[in-house]
């Protein structure tokens, strides 16, 4: 019988998540291509109380094919794919610290990202580590009782509360210069283990004659406990984070330029003139006679709303069905784009 509750617990946790996700997923996905690189590298810590050792998973605790998963189920963006050069990962950060934009190297990979057509740069900067602070007994210890007392299953309850000091540090960088345009913080909240997850084997006898909640914790298994909720926590954070509405205002405002489609019409609301549009189907180019057609009739639909620079044009009609990125130049010299779906299609 303990098994089997366990196991049923274990699976409603899993549904849980998978439903946030699901739900998450139903919303519009933000209209953006992007690149995930750098990495949650452990670089110090405390290895007798921090959440997670250094070392432990090759001192990556969150996995960039982590992360990329949950931001796929959440359908985030409308294109994401990772960073597969390891090394390249581990100097990346430290290039967009410290090389100003100018490092050679740096604008290299830039240039290759903008190349294949991504829009945006998702930087994972560090995970800072930090220790786990015991809040101590919650206020499920009456159910953990009654159901030790008439079932002998409370060591089941989630009776005793943690909470991690570490912090997902992640960037969301221009790619044209490297600068950031959205800098998250992430945490992960209180977490409420039981007995099972947080007790030794002596721990867990002890239980059959001691309330559980009574029962002294086991400081590994605590930390594996905290370590692994908080990793789940911190991607479905970001995921959320990202995916919100003053996310989406944020990045509208910052990159320069709104860019969506509605009724086959591209609209474009800019905070400075446009001089320069491009559409780069994935199916292939334009002709060139419709491309500057395009954008001939786009530029010259310009009208001021609320100091705003607004654009509206109908699309090429031969333009097919599929993923479709757009990049617009301003008179300054900035460059912003999208990548959005046309006619139908799916975030991948």
């Amino acid at each position: 019988m303990w098994l089997s509750l366990s196991l049923a617990l274990s699976l409603a946790g899993c549904q849980s998540a998978g439903a946030e996700l699901s739900g998450l997923a139903a919303q519009p996905p933000l209209d953006y291509a992007v690149l995930v690189t750098g990495g949650a590298f452990l670089t110090g810590g405390d290895p007798g109380s921090d959440t997670f050792a250094v070392g432990g998973r090759e001192g990556e605790p969150v996995t960039l094919e982590e992360l990329l998963e949950v931001l796929r189920l959440g359908a985030v963006f409308q294109r994401i794919d990772v960073d597969r050069d390891d090394a390249h990962r581990h100097a990346i950060v430290p290039q967009l610290t410290h090389g100003a934009g100018g490092e050679p190297a740096l604008l290299d990979f830039l240039q290759r990202a903008r190349d294949d057509g991504y829009d945006l740069l998702l930087v994972v900067e560090q995970l800072q580590n930090g220790g786990i602070d015991e809040q101590g007994i919650n206020g499920r210890w009456p159910i953990t009782l009654a159901t030790w007392f008439m079932l002998g299953v409370g060591m089941f309850i989630p009776d005793h509360t943690y909470e991690s000091r570490a912090q997902l540090l992640v960037t969301v960088r221009d790619l044209q210069t490297g600068r950031v345009v959205l800098d998250p913080r992430l945490t992960a909240g209180p977490v409420d283990l039981s007995l099972v997850e947080r007790g030794s084997f002596f721990g867990i006898v002890l239980s059959i004659i001691v309330p559980p909640f009574w029962v002294h914790s086991d400081p590994d298994s605590v930390r594996a406990g905290v370590g692994a909720t908080t990793v789940r926590r911190l991607l479905l954070q970001l995921a959320r984070d990202l995916k919100s509405t003053p996310t989406r205002q944020i990045l509208r405002e910052r990159t320069g330029a709104g860019i969506a489609i509605a009724d086959r019409r591209l609209r474009v609301d800019a905070a400075e003139s446009l001089v320069t549009v491009r559409l780069r189907p994935a199916g292939g180019p334009l002709p060139a006679a419709a491309a500057q057609r395009f954008e001939q009739e786009l530029l010259a639909s310009l009208k001021m709303r609320d100091g705003r620079f607004s654009y509206e044009a109908p699309l090429p009609g031969e333009l097919a069905a599929g993923p479709l990125q757009v990049l617009v130049g301003t008179l300054t010299g900035g460059v912003a784009s999208a990548t959005l779906q046309f006619g139908g299609g799916a975030a991948q």
